[in-house]
């Protein structure tokens, strides 16, 4: 054996967890193959850092001690961004003491590949597009939140505060019990939804207590979605100095046929270009939307929205179908080339 694995991982029965042990078992053997008479480390970034108690951090300061080194190290973030910083990243590089380093999956180099699509598009729940076209507009927008993390939080208050919410469907899960997220003591929304809603699309029937229902595989009511325009991403990552992290919500507004903003880090309209799909912030081109202060200026696009008839955002909507069927086959082939890449990494 060539490769020495470090990792923890969603424990069997979370969901991601057989889908991330197949993208680790796949990695070893491609490191096992391209690099047969070398040292090598893979180390999953799930739930890895000082911080966590369990963490497999600690058998790396152990091999440190007894002086291993290794030829390379791989570090592959799949269903969470890395929990390291800089710093610490530095750190993991220093104790492996390795020549080389590979960063795979969630970072943004030649290595990067979105684990989400692979996983969600044989499972997401099919829809005809006819279940999907607006035809009749009741909602500006939709933005739903489960995790109540900080710039999620922020974003809805800011809605609050400019009168703003009347024009959507907004949800937002309240403080876990278990401390690891709590900027949100004070506000709770919800449309109703229950677990039960979501557990035959695969989701777990109880996640966290957030008091609103997982769903990775559908787009929700579909009664809302159909009467909704637009589609506001509650991004999992927001500083712009992180790297990318696209998960499985970024890809419902393409499956959905709808045009969508982004509260997280902006340059991912970019890096979502560049690999094929349309973005349409060219419709609102006097708002900028992809470098001025993201909660404000999605504010203003809701505002001018809200200033619009009806009819003139379903004749916008109609002119966008082009791109709008354009991106929902896009991600489908998206997911296929993800595939293909995660198993041909090092080629």
């Amino acid at each position: 054996m060539t490769v020495e694995f470090i990792g923890t991982g969603f424990p069997m029965g979370h969901d991601y967890a057989q889908e991330e042990r197949n993208c680790w078992t796949s990695i070893t053997q491609q490191i096992e193959k391209h690099f047969p008479d070398q040292l090598n480390l893979l180390i999953s970034l799930t739930w890895f850092g000082p911080q966590f108690v369990d963490s497999a951090w600690y058998q790396l300061l152990e091999w440190n001690q007894q002086g291993r080194k290794f030829d390379n190290l791989f570090l592959v973030a799949t269903v969470d961004p890395p929990y390291l910083n800089p710093g610490e990243l530095q750190e993991v590089k220093n104790l492996a003491q390795a020549l080389r380093v590979y960063h795979l999956g969630n970072f943004d180099n030649e290595y990067q590949f979105n684990f989400f699509a692979t996983t969600i598009a044989p499972k997401f729940k099919k829809y005809t597009n006819e279940e999907l076209l607006l035809e009749k507009l009741e909602h500006i927008f939709v933005n739903y939140n489960r995790k109540p993390k900080t710039h999620r939080v922020d974003f809805v208050k800011s809605l609050i505060d400019n009168n703003l919410i009347k024009y959507g469907t907004v949800t937002l899960g309240h403080s876990d019990n278990n401390g690891t997220i709590q900027p949100n003591a004070d506000l709770y929304l919800s449309i109703g939804e229950k677990h039960e809603d979501y557990v035959e699309l695969g989701n777990r029937r109880d996640v966290w207590n957030f008091g609103l229902p997982q769903d990775y595989y559908s787009l929700h009511r579909i009664d809302i979605w159909k009467t909704t325009f637009l589609y506001i991403n509650g991004a999992t990552e927001f500083d712009p100095v992180n790297d990318l992290f696209c998960q499985q919500d970024t890809f419902k507004p393409m499956i959905g046929l709808r045009p969508f903003v982004i509260n997280g880090v902006q340059r991912t309209y970019r890096w979502l270009r560049l690999n094929g799909f349309k973005t349409f912030n060219h419709y609102w081109p006097h708002i900028d939307i992809e470098n001025g202060p993201v909660h404000d200026t999605i504010c203003e696009l809701i505002q001018h929205l809200s200033s619009l008839e009806s009819k003139e955002i379903i004749s916008m909507y109609n002119d966008m179908l082009p791109e709008l069927n354009h991106n929902k086959n896009r991600f489908f082939e998206f997911a296929q080339e993800q595939r293909f890449k995660m198993e041909h990494l090092l080629q």
